[in-house]
């Protein structure tokens, strides 16, 4: 759950969960984005069998307005799973952790980067390779950086 803004970390739970029905969206039949609604999602969260959760409109209102800041942990995964499955392809991953603790600044960073596929596809492509390879790899984009920075192009 990313939105770029520095700030999410301080934000409360219904905060957070108000963000998550901002951004995670469906369209309609003339191709306008929707918001979930908050009994959309409730009843969404009870019907899925792939966890215990059960899910009422009042209770989610009560989450997202703040009266209520302590769901159990079957709600939250819930409630990810949800929104998860519904993201936009190619945005970053929705966590539990994400929605309920506060975030560290190299994690924000990390998911941010990795919402790009490109990214991914060359982190993947890393991982599978021998250590060796992988500080070979090092000195190749180091290489580059500084050429990049000793070089700059002007594009005026």
């Amino acid at each position: 759950m990313s939105a770029g803004d520095a700030q999410d970390h301080c934000r409360s739970l219904a905060e957070r969960l108000n963000m998550l029905f901002a951004m995670v969206r469906w369209g309609d039949a003339h191709g306008r984005q929707r918001e979930y609604s908050t009994a959309e999602v409730a009843k969404a969260v009870t019907a899925d069998p792939s966890h215990p959760a059960t899910l009422s409109r009042s209770y989610l209102a009560m989450l997202r307005n703040g009266s209520h800041a302590n769901p159990t942990l079957s709600v939250l995964e819930g409630l990810v799973k949800f929104f998860d499955d519904h993201r936009a392809p190619g945005t970053a991953p929705i966590t539990v952790q994400a929605l309920v603790a506060e975030a560290d600044p190299e994690d924000e960073l990390l998911r941010q980067r990795l919402a790009s596929s490109q990214v991914r596809m060359i982190a993947m492509r890393a991982g599978a390779m021998t250590p060796t390879m992988r500080e070979q790899l090092l000195k190749m984009i180091e290489l580059l950086d500084h050429e990049a920075s000793a070089d700059p192009v002007d594009r005026t």
